[in-house]
């Protein structure tokens, strides 16, 4: 699948809660992503501190690794999703949840100036990122909010879905972030320590059952509690590759350097 590497520049930035930031990055070349759906992954280039611009790397096929020119200039690659895309003000969006820890990311989009350069990168393909069913589940803490918001804005008006979204305090709670024709209902739990844990599978658990038999669930969280949601759902319940997609989208004890397993099957 072609992917389409680019540079784009901070047009703007706005809190949409004191822990959640949303930047607006210029992008010339934005007709070259018209058919891609929201809510995909893309690579971010982010350049070392003090750096306003960014020099893009060219991936050695045969080594499997980025290479630059300048090695003091190589950027750190981060995965974030596409949030939306605005082809006529040639804009797009990337949503961060700002948190504590050695987050390159998060540092970045918080001192970021406008005009600055972040590399850019995202497949071409147009991928539907959830079946077509009855009634959905979708269960994330702060760091997924981002792709479950945009699958969600795609959702049909005849379906049905469920969100269980965990937060770090009240001030985070905004319901906004989930605009829909389908039917919602919200479900909002804080969490002012996630690096001691969450307890998302058990605010969860119950409502599994009362699913549609036409059912999906989607879980974006850390690493331990889409684990517990694989191996109830995998394994207790049986369900298939088809009614479950789980992604850990960070790790207690893991720096986000360090490999980790993301997708859990």
């Amino acid at each position: 699948m072609q992917v389409h590497r680019t540079v784009v520049r901070v047009a703007r930035k706005e809190f949409i809660t004191p822990n959640f930031l949303r930047v607006i990055l210029k992008c010339d070349d934005a007709e070259r992503y018209k058919d891609v759906p929201i809510g995909v992954n893309n690579k971010l280039f982010i350049p070392p501190i003090g750096q306003s611009t960014v020099q893009m790397p060219t991936f050695n096929a045969q080594l499997q690794q980025w290479e630059v020119v300048d090695e003091a200039l190589r950027p750190t690659v981060r995965t974030y999703t596409h949030r939306a895309f605005d082809l006529d003000a040639k804009e797009l969006c990337v949503d961060f949840a700002v948190h504590e820890g050695e987050s390159v990311a998060c540092q970045w989009a918080l001192n970021a100036k406008i005009g600055d350069e972040v590399g850019y990168a995202m497949k071409l393909g147009n991928k539907a990122l959830v079946p077509t069913v009855k009634d959905y589940l979708f269960v994330t803490d702060m760091t997924g909010i981002p792709a479950v918001a945009a699958i969600v804005s795609t959702l049909p008006e005849d379906a049905h879905a469920t969100i269980i979204t965990e937060v770090l305090g009240e001030v985070d709670i905004y319901p906004e972030h989930y605009q829909s024709a389908a039917t919602l209902t919200l479900h909002w739990h804080t969490n002012f320590y996630p690096y001691n844990g969450s307890d998302l599978f058990e605010h969860a658990k119950s409502l599994i059952n009362t699913l549609d038999a036409d059912h999906f669930v989607h879980v974006t969280a850390e690493f331990n509690t889409v684990k517990q949601f694989r191996d109830h759902l995998r394994n207790t319940l049986s369900y298939t590759k088809d009614e479950f997609y789980g992604c850990a989208y960070w790790q207690i004890g893991k720096k986000e350097h360090e490999a980790r397993t993301k997708r859990l099957e």
